[in-house]
């Protein structure tokens, strides 16, 4: 019994440990209404050589059409870092297609409030919501990337993002969270990868099984219906011919 209790004692420590995990900031920025044709940076100063860096983005972007060409290119590069990812190219481009993004009505980053409240805290910035028109059908993405800076480099690194090659799709947020060390549960939250092909089939599968259900119930309500009619007309036969 006592070992229970310790075990169950030390997994409480280990669980309230975990939650009170802070993720360490040392930069935050946030774009609206994103030009395709311009370059946004994030200048980073004072690096430590052996510091593990990462980078968080989270897009938010209204289509102004349905269909598979409505897109826009994510371009992320670097000065003074490496990508750890991909260390011989120093630009990363990540095709959007709006139809693969996640749908999201709560779309706003401070909904992450845990991440939020600490961008808040540590870099004294305020948090804002974009303008939307519409909000019927907002699309999200987001991605966290780890850096290695350079040794010996002769100036500060840069974060440098953008949008590129816009099709009816447009990008109406960027935000960039930038920290170092471990990446805590509330900024791993903001990994939004677009959809797989099995996840994009998922409401025709659902709308096609529920159908298939509403078919089957109907048919076992004509079966249970004709089956107490014929055994009314079997119970009740005899009456009906002597009548």
């Amino acid at each position: 019994m006592l070992r229970k209790l310790m075990v169950l004692g030390w997994g409480l420590c280990l669980s309230l440990g975990l939650m009170a995990q802070e993720t360490k900031i040392i930069g935050f920025d946030q774009v609206f209404q994103l030009n395709h044709d311009e370059v946004y940076e994030f200048e980073l100063k004072n690096l430590n050589p052996g510091a593990q860096l990462w980078t968080a983005f989270y897009l938010v972007g209204v289509p102004k059409a349905a269909s598979d060409n409505t897109r826009a290119d994510f371009v992320v590069s670097a000065e003074g870092m490496i990508n750890k990812a991909h260390p011989a190219s120093p630009a990363e481009q990540v095709s959007l297609v709006a139809n693969h993004l996640p749908v999201r009505q709560n779309y706003s980053f401070q909904g992450f409030e845990a991440l939020v409240e600490e961008i808040e805290e540590q870099t004294g910035k305020k948090v804002q919501d974009p303008v939307l028109g519409t909000t019927d059908n907002v699309r999200v993405y987001g991605q966290i990337m780890d850096w290695i800076p350079e040794y010996n480099a002769s100036k500060a690194a840069k974060i440098s993002f953008g949008i590129a090659n816009p099709q009816d799709f447009e990008i109406k947020a960027a935000y960039v969270v930038i920290g170092e060390a471990e990446k805590t549960p509330q900024l791993l939250a903001l990994e939004i990868h677009p959809l797989d092909a099995q996840q994009l089939g998922q409401p025709f599968q659902e709308q096609s099984h529920r159908q298939q259900f509403n078919i089957a119930r109907f048919e076992a309500k004509i079966l249970i219906f004709l089956t107490l009619l014929g055994a009314t007309i079997f119970l009740n036969w005899g009456k009906w011919r002597r009548n």
